[in-house]
């Protein structure tokens, strides 16, 4: 089947899609369906995430800012995030009714009621709140049609080393932003790492995200996304951006 596939990328690739003036990869495009498909078909998964971010900074210039991030998807209604970095150390716990944030740091915590669907949640929370999940771009089932319908140009880079494993590389852009995708060049097409690089003068100048440790359909208990109330923890209230 691999070789089946890469054959239709080869015939694609002397075939680029074109409409109003924007230009898209057959290839690039047929790569992003397949690993969305795959991840969509996911029963449960783990990972971890790095993290870099350039921000502007008026007194220094650029300051790079890292975080790492532990991930675990239950189904399409269950998540656990535990983040630590320069921001602290926080967790996120979605049991499919609520999302618990946990300060680590500060011992406070916040409960909010969330739609009972992952990619519903995390919209929600990112809609009313600005609170924004790492790399989540790359659950949404909609990621090619988003990339279609948000950058001019989309195309295949060909194949590269990354991490002692052979990707496939993938370049977006817009006026705004240039997107690079790795995604490995096995069975399982898994996303490897994804760099934006912001033109338009925004805080954030360049973030970079690196996929790693990937556990595929592991048995995840139920109890490990319920947030569990440790010892003296206050909660606080969270207001609406």
């Amino acid at each position: 089947m691999k070789r089946l596939l890469f054959l239709f990328l080869l015939i694609g690739l002397f075939f680029p899609a074109r409409a109003q003036e924007k230009t898209y990869d057959t290839i690039a495009i047929v790569i992003l369906d397949h690993m969305s498909a795959i991840l969509g078909d996911l029963t449960s998964c783990r990972f971890r995430l790095d993290v870099e971010s350039d921000l502007s900074d008026p007194d220094l210039g650029v300051v790079t800012s890292h975080e790492v991030s532990d991930i675990s998807f239950g189904g399409p209604d269950k998540m656990l995030m535990h983040i630590t970095g320069d921001k602290g150390h926080r967790g996120y716990w979605y049991n499919g009714k609520t999302l618990t944030w946990y300060s680590f740091t500060e011992n406070n915590y916040v409960v909010i009621n969330v739609p009972n669907q992952i990619i519903a949640m995390i919209d929600s929370v990112n809609d009313t709140y600005g609170i924004d999940f790492p790399a989540a771009d790359f659950f949404y089932p909609t990621l090619t049609d988003d990339l279609i319908d948000q950058c001019d140009y989309i195309s295949y880079h060909g194949k590269t080393r990354l991490n002692d494993q052979t990707c496939l590389q993938i370049v977006a852009k817009n006026k705004k932003m240039t997107v690079q995708f790795w995604v490995s060049d096995e069975a399982l097409f898994l996303p490897v790492k994804m760099v934006i690089t912001y033109h338009d003068n925004s805080v954030i100048q360049r973030y970079e995200a690196t996929f790693s440790d990937w556990q595929i359909n592991p048995g995840l208990p139920s109890a490990m996304f319920e947030f569990a109330l440790p010892p003296g923890a206050n909660q606080i209230s969270i207001l609406p951006r």
